[in-house]
């Protein structure tokens, strides 16, 4: 199996025989969104939400499904991140609609062919990277941000990854439960990273991340903690919030995340 067909996987990719992780979860229970959709820089749709007079910009990566109806607990937690970083660290957060109306269908969930044919598409991460790239540069230049970070979930946190690289517009980022990792991510690390995965993360590769980033000048501004008792996609579409330990995570990892954008001070 490719990396790619491994991106939300629905079989665990470091214990085999664990049982497949949920699908995309559509209930939101009743949620009131706080932001909105607008049109900024390089995408037509992009959710917004923070208040107006932050400084820092947050750009988040959503997961393979997208603005899908079932992702809404990935736009419930950017609210959450929001107002988690009001008081400490005001930030305006963007998430751009990266796959522009083609997100992969959640039917498809398990069809192997499906994720090769969308992997080689519209989520082929060297196309989306440039884009992603320029939309950061645009916050800065154009809309008056003097800081800009990123957050990625699965496929974006890989996407997140590649971005914080040399010469990377990204003053620090964090990655969710990320997907298609590999050691040579954290060999090419440029700024501080947050690091979240869950129990089905390849556990090597996370380690020799956490390896890589221990030999960094910029080592002890970054976070990481494993998220063992939960299963991937747990922050984002496929987070069941019914779920009691699955909810007392998903409120965990947003609290972690903002004090992590807050402490790093990039």
């Amino acid at each position: 199996m490719s990396q790619n067909e491994q991106c939300c996987p629905p079989q665990s990719t470091s214990n085999p025989a664990a049982p497949k992780v949920p699908p995309p979860v559509s209930e939101n229970a009743g949620y009131k969104f706080k932001g909105k959709y607008d049109a900024v820089a390089n995408y037509d749709k992009v959710y917004v939400t923070g208040p107006d007079e932050a400084k820092h910009a947050l750009v988040v990566i959503y997961d393979i499904f997208g603005f899908w109806w079932a992702s809404l607990t990935s736009l419930q937690g950017s609210d959450m991140l929001a107002t988690g970083l009001e008081s400490t660290a005001p930030t305006k957060i963007f998430m751009p609609d990266v796959f522009k109306g083609q997100p992969f269908p959640k039917d498809k969930d398990n069809d192997p062919d499906a994720k090769k044919k969308f992997f080689s598409g519209i989520a082929k991460l060297d196309d989306r990277l440039p884009e992603v790239l320029d939309f950061a540069k645009a916050l800065k230049k154009d809309h008056g941000f003097s800081r800009v970070s990123v957050l990625g979930y699965c496929w974006g946190g890989k996407l997140a990854l590649m971005s914080m690289t040399e010469g990377t517009p990204f003053c620090c980022g964090a990655i969710v439960h990320p997907a298609m990792i590999a050691a040579e991510d954290g060999e090419k690390l440029t700024v501080p990273l947050g690091f979240y995965p869950s129990v089905d993360e390849d556990k090597e590769v996370v380690k020799k991340i956490n390896e890589a980033i221990a030999t960094k000048p910029f080592a002890n501004r970054s976070d990481y903690h494993l998220y063992d008792t939960v299963h991937h996609g747990w922050a984002a579409a496929r987070a069941n919030l019914k779920d009691p330990e699955n909810l007392k995570q998903y409120e965990d990892v947003y609290r972690r995340l903002a004090g992590y954008f807050y402490s790093v001070k990039c």
